[in-house]
């Protein structure tokens, strides 16, 4: 079983979401008829990842990390509740994803669309999630992986539980050879759960890579101020290890465009 930590970023026009896959259940050693809990060993990783972020970079451990906040300066995230220089955040949010080594290869998958277009009756933020629970079950029933999931939301959006629940049941999904088929997330366990990304690591890089992919597609899409532009927020997803990113999912770069 794996646990999915799921977060978005939007500007009304571009929407961004990410999911990461943690490992819960896993058997011990290859033998199927034991089993134990993963999931303590990935906190504890993601636990040693933070305290670096406090080390190397100033930033207490008690501040939640957010993207949009990180690239304004705004948050006051330096020691002794001092803003990060306008000129150095950029960098900063770089070198926060480059560290990240506790996540499983493959385990993150990022979707991003625009305002306009429409997916199985889905506009929007709801389009694009809809996409991402289409990889997320690919992800799943993958040969190397074959695992259950469950699933946890960022608080705040209330919509993303009827939208999860009916995925479990009816998930259009297009094909090459022939109209849509309903392939739902029927190997999930468990409601959609809420989760104070305050309190959680994995929410809180959901969040940073979420923003960062919203800033690359806003530059494809010319959308980006040049003040933006000269702070080089649009190259900070490009941070994120390819080792991590699924890229079976969408692109070279391991964003789904659609």
């Amino acid at each position: 079983m794996d646990v999915f930590y799921i977060d978005e970023s939007h500007d009304k026009t571009v929407y961004a979401v990410t999911a990461i896959a943690v490992p819960y259940l896993r058997t011990f050693e290859g033998n199927k008829s034991l089993w134990r809990i993963a999931w303590p060993d990935h906190l504890a990783a993601a636990k040693n990842w933070r305290r670096k972020i406090a080390e190397d970079h100033k930033i207490p451990v008690s501040k939640e990390l957010h993207g949009w906040k990180l690239v304004s300066g705004r948050g006051n995230y330096l020691y002794g509740n001092r803003k990060l220089p306008l000129d150095k955040c950029a960098a900063v949010y770089k070198a926060i994803l480059e560290a990240v080594d506790f996540i499983p290869p493959g385990s993150v998958i990022t979707v991003a669309g625009v305002r306009g277009r429409a997916l199985y009756g889905h506009e929007r933020l709801e389009r694009v999630m809809h996409a991402l629970f289409q990889r997320i079950r690919r992800q799943c029933i993958d040969p190397t992986r074959f695992v259950n999931g469950m699933v946890f939301f960022d608080e705040g959006h209330p919509e993303y539980r009827s939208l999860y629940r009916r995925a479990t049941v009816n998930l259009p999904t297009g094909s090459l050879f022939g109209p849509a088929r309903n392939l739902p997330l029927d190997m999930f366990v468990e409601d959609g759960n809420f989760k104070n990304s305050k309190h959680c690591l994995f929410t809180q890089l959901a969040d940073l890579i979420s923003y960062a992919a919203l800033a690359k597609t806003r530059h494809e899409r010319k959308l980006m101020l040049p003040a933006q532009e000269a702070l080089g927020i649009h190259s900070i997803y490009d941070a994120v290890p390819d080792a991590i990113k699924n890229l079976k999912a969408g692109g070279k770069d391991g964003i789904v465009r659609i």
